[in-house]
């Protein structure tokens, strides 16, 4: 990923000048002293797809400067056992259980004390809010928000549903109104902010693969390995090795096939305008993380072995914005 960038998304650095007295004999000496900012930190959230949290995290904190939350859940809710999973699929499971995860990434269970979501929350530097599934809760992008401590946060990206910004309900539409609502919320949230706040959207279809693939970038072969069907195995597969092209659509253009065509094609690995991969959102996402400004857009699948290079991925959000 592109370090350096992404730092710039933490509090900037601070610099002083250092005047020190001496002797009149001796000249006055300037120095100035550097004091670095805070460490990079990225924290994923939100009810949308599990696999593409952890490829996220994993992307980013394959850096291992940068630090990298999660949260799981409560642990009287089932944290623990999904902190568990997630560290299999991060990590592969070892001969005693799950492989341990690389040191820059943590898993809350907790929402208070010393590693809780809320102290996670107060050094984060980017927040990467997951609705592509369902919306938030009612008020949670305001809690959220709140937490997340004012010098530090510099950058939202939210990632959603294709279609949602257009909701009007209906039969198949209901929950995209929802969607609809969550994504405003979370813009007039850091608008709020009363300091800069990058709050960028990218919107997705379905979701699929997640696993290495060709180059690694995915999760652990876990992931294949609980996947009781074998069509859907090999779809996932055939996914993250032949179909991790990406193109970038501006805005929200394209209309979300209805479920029964989406249901039709499930096991499909073809390109699909009103899908991606897996990989390439996380990807993206991880890309956005470095750049500067905001940007309203849409990924859609393309053929291809390895997802865009931080130069593509660039190219083509020039475009868009």
């Amino acid at each position: 990923p592109n370090s350096k960038a992404l730092k710039r998304c933490a509090s900037p650095m601070v610099w002083r000048t250092l005047y020190i007295p001496l002797p009149l004999t001796l000249l006055t000496i300037l120095s100035f002293l550097v004091l670095p900012c805070a460490p990079f930190s990225m924290t994923v959230f939100g009810p949308g797809s599990e696999t593409l949290a952890l490829v996220t995290a994993k992307m980013v904190a394959s850096d291992e400067t940068l630090r990298v939350n999660l949260f799981a859940g409560q642990v009287e809710a089932g944290g623990a056992k999904k902190k568990k999973t997630w560290m299999k699929l991060i990590s592969g499971l070892g001969p005693n259980g799950p492989n341990p995860l690389p040191p820059n990434i943590n898993i809350a269970t907790s929402l208070d004390g010393d590693g809780g979501l809320g102290s996670l929350l107060e050094d984060t530097s980017a927040l990467v809010i997951l609705a592509d599934a369902e919306p938030l809760a009612p008020g949670a992008a305001a809690t959220l928000l709140s937490e997340s401590s004012t010098p530090a946060l510099r950058k939202i990206i939210v990632v959603t549903r294709i279609g949602a910004s257009k909701a009007t309900g209906g039969f198949f539409g209901a929950g995209d109104v929802k969607l609809r609502e969550c994504e405003e919320e979370i813009r007039e949230g850091a608008k709020s902010r009363g300091v800069p706040l990058e709050a960028s959207v990218l919107r997705v279809g379905t979701l699929k693969g997640g696993g290495p693939g060709n180059s690694g970038l995915g999760l652990d072969k876990f992931l294949y390995d609980t996947q009781v069907q074998l069509e859907k195995f090999m779809m996932m597969s055939g996914m993250d090795k032949f179909t991790v092209g990406c193109s970038v659509l501006p805005g929200d253009p394209l209309t979300l096939a209805n479920p029964l065509v989406r249901k039709g094609r499930s096991i499909s690995f073809d390109p699909y305008p009103d899908e991606c991969s897996v990989i390439a959102c996380a990807s993206a996402v991880r890309y956005l993380l470095g750049r500067e400004g905001t940007v309203d857009a849409t990924l859609s699948a393309e053929k291809g072995e390895a997802p865009p290079t931080e130069e593509e991925w660039g190219s083509m959000f020039d475009k868009v914005n």
